[in-house]
């Protein structure tokens, strides 16, 4: 009878340790990747499971279907993806357009150098 519950006993205590060990890790990667991806905006920077890097476009959500991505890999060059597509977020980015309008409003170093000299 003693050998019964400790097979029990240690059986139970190995499908623990397997649970804490080896699956609630991945079951927390998961989750975090999950709701990092339900967050992504336009202007993102994200990384694809096919290794290429690419900003998020637009977001397209509809009822019936997954939810699908434009991601512009190069300027003019633009591909619809699943979000299961996406590895991770790499990082925020503004929209082209203001970061072309910040840069021409900053002076260069040159400018600024040229300013101090004179």
């Amino acid at each position: 009878m003693a050998v019964m519950w400790s097979v029990i006993f240690y059986t139970v205590l190995a499908v623990a340790a397997f649970y804490f060990i080896l699956l609630q890790p991945v079951l927390k990667q998961q989750k975090a990747r999950r709701k990092a991806i339900e967050s992504l905006r336009i202007g993102d920077e994200v990384l694809t499971t096919g290794g290429l890097i690419a900003e998020v476009v637009d977001v397209i959500s509809l009822p019936d279907r997954p939810t699908e991505l434009i991601l512009e890999l190069a300027p003019g060059v633009r591909v619809r993806a699943l979000t299961d597509a996406i590895e991770r977020r790499l990082s925020t980015l503004e929209p082209v357009e203001e970061r072309r309008e910040e840069q021409a409003a900053e002076p260069t170093p040159n400018e600024e150098a040229v300013g101090q000299r004179a």
